[in-house]
């Protein structure tokens, strides 16, 4: 983390409390909202699906797990910069579909006198964990792609 320039940190903190502030207002709830109703007009399902301000902190602080993806690199570069942060996004919302999928596996009423259009999350904070699980998946590329670079190192040495 100490090869990015100290403005870039202060930066990125920055920009996530203010995706927090802007996510935590109105805004995020009828974000959430038109999102529901537009997959609702593809899918045909209502996903059910409750919101709190952990959630919108977790998504605001993807700019910062950006900046801890790219600590890992030799060299800091702004554009790699964003592709991490970028990545991390890209990350997150395909879990965030995948979550949606898998829900509408283990989401569905059991009772009969629900609709079986409406998806209910199976478990309390169900998006916050999908969504921190999206962000860790490029940690667990790096560090994978990181073990087996010295495994090659050691082969070689042999």
């Amino acid at each position: 983390m100490n090869k990015i320039p100290i403005n870039i940190k202060y930066s990125i903190f920055g920009i996530s409390v203010l995706i927090f502030l802007v996510l935590n207002s109105v805004l995020g709830l009828n974000i959430i909202n038109g999102s529901i109703n537009l997959i609702q007009k593809i899918t045909g399902y209502h996903f059910a699906i409750s919101t709190n301000t952990l959630d919108y902190l977790i998504f605001a602080s993807i700019p910062v797990f950006g900046m801890l993806f790219n600590s890992k690199r030799n060299q800091f570069k702004i554009s790699a910069l964003i592709m991490d942060v970028l990545t991390i996004l890209f990350w997150t919302i395909i879990m965030i579909v995948f979550g949606l999928y898998i829900m509408t596996i283990v989401g569905k009423p059991s009772n009969p006198l629900i609709p079986e259009y409406l998806i209910i999350e199976p478990i309390n904070l169900y998006s916050s964990l999908i969504m921190v699980i999206g962000i860790l998946i490029p940690f667990l590329f790096v560090k994978q792609t990181f073990k087996q670079t010295e495994k090659d190192d050691i082969g070689t040495q042999n």
